[in-house]
């Protein structure tokens, strides 16, 4: 009775149970590049910074990891909102209301981006290793647009989901534990293109043993799209990334 026990014990201690870990995040992001949008064919592309839309700002975000004996699944959500007023550059048709350029315009553009990754990990060594997999992430564009004078608003207001390949690499050394993932694809949409790359890394100091870590980390996100929405055409050159800094639970 005593070996079987001992050998119950043995294989129980093999095959490593799954855990979850929550962590909560603090993001300082910045946003820059150019977006373009026309009911009759796109001329010229409105850069962000000339309408005072891009300074860092903080927002909140989340992750979700459920980690099994030769697989992860990471579950990633965060948004942030910029405003700021500036002069148009080019023409912009949003919605079917149509700024003409060289136009005084307050802007606000709040950016949502949702990320499934799931890789098979495969050990390096005794405390490293390597993921390769698939995941999707949506990316959600509300972007507003005010004339300072006569107050006429144009909207859009977008959400796409793009299948990605994903990379992961990590490993732990004592109470430090640190995870580089890259996703990656460009996919055709709506009789356009979408590319994408979601980048992150992050470095972690365990507090509590293996319940409680600090986090720091940078996550970078490029978004580039052209693609029609019923009579609309829109090209889109976006990169929003910073430094985040959480606190990870694992149970």
């Amino acid at each position: 009775m005593n070996r079987i026990l001992m050998a119950l014990a043995a294989l129980t201690a093999s095959c490593s149970a799954p855990s979850v870990s929550v962590m909560p995040f603090v993001a300082s992001s910045s946003l820059d590049g150019s977006v373009a949008s026309s009911g009759g064919g796109i001329s010229a592309s409105t850069d962000l910074g000339s309408l005072g839309v891009g300074d860092a700002e903080v927002g909140f975000g989340g992750r979700v990891d459920l980690v099994g004996p030769s697989s992860q699944w990471s579950i990633t959500h965060g948004s942030s909102s910029f405003d700021g007023s500036g002069l148009l550059d080019a023409a912009l048709d949003l919605g079917g209301t149509t700024f003409e350029t060289d136009l005084d315009v307050a802007t606000n553009m709040d950016m949502t981006t949702t990320s499934v990754l799931w890789t098979h990990n495969w050990g390096l060594g005794d405390t490293a290793h390597f993921g390769l997999g698939l995941g999707v992430t949506a990316l959600g564009i509300a972007m507003q647009v005010t004339e300072e004078i006569s107050g006429e608003t144009g909207k859009m207001d977008e959400t796409l989901p793009i299948p990605l390949l994903g990379l992961r690499l990590g490993g732990d050394i004592g109470p430090v534990r640190v995870e580089a993932t890259c996703a990656f694809l460009e996919v055709d949409v709506d009789e356009g293109s979408v590319s994408v790359a979601d980048m992150a890394i992050y470095g972690g100091l365990d507090v509590l043993g293996d319940v409680g870590t600090l986090v720091i980390g940078y996550r970078e996100f490029a978004f580039d799209a052209n693609f029609e929405d019923a009579s609309d055409s829109a090209n889109l050159d976006l990169q929003l990334g910073g430094p985040y800094v959480g606190v990870r639970f694992a149970f």
